[in-house]
């Protein structure tokens, strides 16, 4: 048991190797947790999200940790306040997420957009606090993307709201790009097709890495009847936002993880990714998709 060899000086970080490395079947945080139950949660995870790209395996569907070549994925179930704070300073190199904002519960209900039933998720504002975590575990000049509705009459304060808190956090606001999805939304006056994209930094900002990276990306929202959420964005947009922001090999941190297409996409471009995601039932199809 690797518990058991935890008493010579094989090392947190080799006994975490170990036991994924030594498995046959396929694996959990929680199943890593059980295997060393002397060891707290927050080292666990700390040690996972210090290595990624170089311990682990590939444990197969529905894991929480996955690997592409050098990259790593780690995935992990909890609220996006407590796990960010988990993550170390200086460590990210971007992160790229879509809050859960309730920004259009009103429109819901009033049936004006989306139907009642499509918005299961629980929704939940970045504030200061999280803003601040973010700024925390970012490295200096690297960038954050941040995804927001259509500007309209009824979204424009919320989303003004959202730059000052990123900025009162240090953040520094550049522009915003935006996702043409090709496709009309519900409205009346001009109906949306469009989503924005706050791009934001700590601090200077780094240069882009990829100078072919627009700030309009034109690309088709996915078919509600093949997304795996509600809110889930297609992978190639997310590519493109990795692509500008990081190098090979770097590490890309979604809060709000949804579908996991952001891991799938900093997989495929050979980046390593921290996924957090809070409701279990999201999670468990998102992974198995």
């Amino acid at each position: 048991m690797i518990a058991a060899r935890r008493t010579n000086p094989m090392t947190l970080l080799e006994a975490i190797r170990e036991f994924f490395l030594s498995r046959t079947a396929p694996a959990s945080l929680p199943d890593l947790y059980s295997a060393l139950p002397s060891e707290k949660k927050h080292s666990l995870r700390a040690r996972i999200y210090e290595n990624l790209g170089r311990h682990f395996k590939r444990v197969g569907k529905g894991v929480y940790v996955a690997v592409e070549g050098e990259a790593t994925c780690v995935v992990v179930q909890g609220d996006a306040w407590e796990e960010t704070k988990k993550i170390p300073s200086r460590s990210v190199d971007c992160v790229v997420t879509d809050p859960p904002y309730p920004w259009l519960d009103h429109f819901v209900e009033r049936g004006t957009t989306r139907r009642r039933l499509d918005w299961g998720y629980e929704k939940r504002e970045i504030d200061r606090e999280l803003g601040l975590e973010l700024f925390r575990v970012l490295k200096d000049g690297a960038h954050a993307f941040i995804f927001v509705p259509a500007e309209t009459g009824a979204t424009r304060k919320h989303i003004e709201k959202l730059i000052g808190i990123l900025e009162g956090c240090g953040f520094v606001f550049n522009k915003r790009f935006i996702w043409d999805k090709l496709v009309l939304g519900m409205g009346y006056n001009g109906r949306n097709r469009y989503e924005g994209i706050l791009f934001m930094s700590k601090g200077k900002k780094r240069m882009p890495l990829d100078f072919s990276i627009p700030d309009v990306l034109d690309h088709p929202a996915l078919d509600s009847r093949l997304r795996s959420h509600e809110s889930e964005k297609p992978c190639w947009v997310i590519e493109q936002l990795i692509k500008f922001a990081t190098a090979a090999g770097e590490i890309v941190l979604d809060c709000f993880a949804g579908s996991l297409s952001t891991g799938r996409a900093a997989l495929g471009l050979g980046r390593s990714a921290i996924l957090i995601e809070k409701d279990a039932g999201i999670l468990a199809k998102a992974v198995l998709t």
